[in-house]
């Protein structure tokens, strides 16, 4: 089965057409030089595009080391300078000296502000102390407790002294 010289179909149904041997022989030598070709024509392309690819990467690592070496001295030799007139010079130097100023004054009044509250709190912390006395009940409630627990010991040692008469007057 082939495409048909005389009507060009496949599997032509004409009676009387007929494709010789030859034709076969010459379309099979043919399609295999031309496949033959077509793989020698990638091969060349696919060997110039390794080439390229080969020659990009070999400039691309160039040009990294350039980079690098340009990095590496950019800190020494880079200098820059400044040319600024006595007048300007003195007014930069002035504002600076009143930002510095305004600045220590401002960490001045914080640091007065932290000490005060300091002290503050450790006057708080001195009366806590003193009230509690070392205990942890408040100076009146040491007082309010103190009282009754006397009362109530003398209460009962009094009644342990009753039942101790109780029993000797018997």
């Amino acid at each position: 089965m082939g495409i048909c010289p005389v009507c060009n179909w496949t599997n032509c149904a004409v009676p009387d057409c007929t494709i010789p041997s030859s034709y076969w022989g010459k379309t099979f030598i043919n399609t295999t030089l031309e496949l033959e070709s077509a793989i020698q024509q990638y091969q060349r392309a696919e060997a110039k595009l390794g080439g390229a690819v080969t020659t990009i990467s070999k400039k691309v690592d160039t040009i990294n080391q350039h980079i690098d070496k340009v990095l590496e001295n950019a800190p020494t030799k880079l200098k820059v300078s400044v040319n600024v007139n006595d007048a300007d010079w003195q007014k930069i130097q002035e504002l600076f000296a009143k930002e510095r100023q305004w600045m220590t004054a401002q960490m001045q009044m914080h640091i007065r502000e932290v000490n005060s509250m300091f002290a503050d709190e450790r006057k708080k912390v001195r009366e806590r102390y003193k009230e509690y006395d070392g205990c942890y009940l408040g100076h009146y409630a040491q007082w309010f407790f103190w009282f009754f627990f006397t009362i109530g010991f003398f209460v009962i040692v009094g009644c342990i002294g009753m039942m101790i008469a109780q029993c000797y007057n018997r």
